[in-house]
């Protein structure tokens, strides 16, 4: 089966075409001098900034299986497609636990905040799978419900740490 390419310029304006997946250069460009610049504009320095900015993107794939499992026990999304997304925020939680793990600490706090986020990633990561098992068929889809829950409250509170944390950086 072969993938569809989707463009940023495609995904904002979904009715200009996008030839072969390509997006001309200019806006391709603009898009990452937008990115760059905004990332600089709101990244804190230090390592409570790095754990910050690790508990936001634990917090945002929470967030983003709570909402493909509400939109599966809805009925508006497929297996295929609710399997795919749970996945791949799968990686993102795990690629912000490993670098929050080998982050080098410099006090007994920061070992403390590292050790938070760390315990995070395994209470999202947790649910994310439980969640793929059921969307697989391995356990009762009526537990769909109360584990958006828990995943949209995880969600939550590490936004909130993850700001706090950005602003201590």
């Amino acid at each position: 089966m072969r993938k569809a390419r989707y463009s940023a310029l495609h995904l904002w304006c979904p009715s200009r075409p996008c030839v072969g997946g390509v997006v001309p250069r200019s806006v391709a460009a603009l898009a990452a001098v937008a990115v760059a610049t905004a990332g600089c504009a709101s990244m804190r320095g230090g390592v409570e900034g790095d754990f910050g900015r690790a508990a936001l993107q634990i917090g945002s794939a929470a967030a983003s299986s709570r909402l493909s499992l509400t939109m599966f026990a809805d009925g508006r999304n497929t297996v295929a497609a609710t399997d795919t997304a749970l996945g791949d925020m799968l990686e993102e939680v795990d690629q912000a636990a490993s670098s929050t793990a080998d982050r080098a600490v410099e006090s007994s706090d920061q070992a403390h905040l590292r050790a938070e986020v760390l315990q995070w990633a395994e209470i999202v990561l947790d649910d994310i799978v439980r969640g793929r098992d059921i969307v697989a068929g391995i356990g009762p889809a009526t537990e769909l419900p109360a584990l958006a829950t828990a995943l949209g409250e995880a969600g939550n509170r590490l936004q909130a740490l993850g700001e706090e944390l950005e602003g201590a950086g």
